[in-house]
């Protein structure tokens, strides 16, 4: 999950106050003012981090920028899901069921919340990065994390632990100040720790019913959004194996005929995490099995059908999709077919 909701880029450029031409930032990240202003779009990661570097640079060695951005959060720029982490009961509450709507905007890191002895942890794991980009990013998570829960509860809430995995040069003053304790770097993970009082306090605007109502329109949502990846996935697969026999498609014939640009399609591509190039492996592993399954055609006929000029490529190809040679699948499908059962795939 390499993509995060515009509501982070557009924010961080916001508070670029040393770099006054702000339409280089944006094309950094592939977007407009306008097209930044919509949550729903997505950035991948590797842009928001080369976005994060060029703010850093203009800053450095103190920089505060990312902590400003956080700063400036609200929970109703999150939608319902900022507005059920506000209604929830207790912060406890909150961070128990809202770990999971997080990839709604986020869908780089995967967060959890338990207790630890005396402490609640909320922590967050994700791919560790060696770039600086990645360090920023995993802190104004973190720091847009606490203004959220200070909007909920109070704006005195203060962490009794921060940690970070990385470490990093820099002055961190901007993060003493914002979570009010001095951060822990190379930890095992990103995580905030509160006292078990700071969590369970009644939140300020706390409503069991509107909590409930918000948390089961989250759930449609996630719901929703799974639904629409595995369409949009499946949509591509098919488009891709359809075209196969006049040679490996290209992407913009592919997204032609799927009535998309071809950077919109690339958008969409990389907002579910996937990459061209996957699908169209995906769509030649599926065609040929089906292929060896359901008709007489000779190994090359197959290799020419799902794209190949040589069925040896075919064969190597398709040895690594199903660990079996064609021969051997073809071979263990009819043996199959006498006992009821085939062939895992």
């Amino acid at each position: 999950m390499t993509i995060v909701s515009t509501i982070y880029a557009r924010k961080q450029i916001e508070h670029a106050e040393r770099i006054p031409d702000k339409g280089k930032l944006f094309d950094l990240v592939g977007l407009t003012p306008e097209t930044a202003a919509d949550p729903a779009v997505m950035v991948p990661v590797e842009a928001y981090h080369d976005l994060m570097e060029v703010i850093a640079e203009s800053e450095f060695p103190d920089l505060r920028f990312h902590m400003k951005t956080c700063q400036s959060m609200r929970c109703d720029e999150f939608g319902a899901f900022g507005l059920a982490l506000k209604s929830a009961p207790t912060l406890r509450h909150g961070f128990q069921r809202i770990w999971r709507y997080i990839r709604l905007h986020n869908r780089v890191a995967t967060f959890a919340a338990e207790q630890e002895g005396d402490r609640f942890c909320w922590s967050m794991q994700a791919p560790k990065i060696d770039r600086l980009g990645d360090f920023l990013s995993r802190e104004a998570a973190m720091g847009t994390t606490l203004t959220l829960c200070r909007e909920t509860t109070t704006q005195d809430l203060r962490p009794c632990h921060v940690q970070f995995v990385h470490e990093r040069d820099g002055s961190i003053d901007a993060l003493v100040e914002h979570f009010g304790c001095v951060p822990e770097f190379g930890a095992q993970s990103d995580a905030l720790h509160f006292d078990l009082h700071q969590v369970d306090q009644p939140c300020t605007i706390g409503d069991a019913g509107v909590w409930n109502f918000l948390i089961s329109h989250l759930d449609q949502m996630l719901e929703k959004e799974r639904d629409q990846e595995q369409s949009f996935e499946v949509r591509v697969i098919e488009e891709i194996a359809k075209l196969l026999s006049g040679g490996v498609p290209q992407l913009s014939e592919v997204s032609k005929n799927m009535g998309l640009g071809g950077r919109t399609f690339q958008r969409r591509l990389s907002e579910r995490g996937h990459s061209f190039q996957s699908l169209t492996d995906a769509a030649r592993r599926k065609l040929a099995q089906q292929l060896i399954r359901s008709s007489t055609y000779s190994f090359s006929e197959i290799a020419f059908l799902t794209g190949f000029s040589e069925q040896s490529a075919f064969s190597r190809a398709f040895k690594r999709w199903s660990g079996q040679t064609p021969k051997a699948y073809r071979s263990d499908l009819r043996e199959s077919g006498a006992t009821g059962s085939r062939p895992a795939e």
